[in-house]
């Protein structure tokens, strides 16, 4: 199993332990009380808007960092233009440098596709969305030269399973 499957598998196990007991205190505390102090119960909730907040921005922080959106391509990297249509990518160069930043420019002539680039051992690089009468531009940094394939992730027709490219990566 590699790293981050163990990380989210771990991360998920102390969320669910941490929200049983969240459960179980909170309906510990809603069994009546036979005295119902009136001034302890309104502190309580703003103590507990206090927790939620908190538990919203850790949140926050502890994954904002990993999102990969909103990269634009520096200064002189490779622009590769891919035109998806049913049921084809039209790649265009079909061959990029390792180490060097790559703006993929995705457009569709017809429907929605999706964009996914895997290595030659089928292991999932980068995704995204292709629009019809929009561009999309991803921009990655390929590390290990090699011949990637893209596959369409969104059904898009009969022949979906067919709509598969590539391109090289060289040293």
């Amino acid at each position: 199993m590699n790293p981050t499957a163990i990380l989210i598998a771990v991360s998920y196990g102390i969320v669910v332990v941490i929200g049983v007991v969240l459960f179980l205190f909170l309906w510990r505390s809603t069994k009546a009380p036979r005295d119902v102090d009136e001034k302890r119960l309104a502190h309580q909730e703003k103590g507990w808007l206090v927790v939620v907040v908190l538990a919203l921005l850790a949140l926050l922080f502890a994954t904002i960092f990993f999102t990969p959106y909103g990269e634009s391509a520096p200064p002189g990297a490779q622009v590769v233009t891919v035109e998806a249509q049913q049921f084809a990518f039209l790649i265009s160069p079909s061959s990029v440098r390792a180490g060097v930043p790559v703006a993929f420019r995705l457009t569709s002539k017809d429907v929605n596709h999706g964009f996914g680039v895997y290595t030659e051992d089928d292991e999932f690089v980068l995704q995204a969305q292709v629009v019809p009468e929009f561009t999309t531009e991803v921009v990655h940094t390929f590390d290990e030269p090699g011949r990637y394939k893209v596959l369409c992730l969104e059904y898009c027709g009969l022949n979906h399973h067919g709509m598969v490219g590539q391109f090289e990566v060289l040293p």
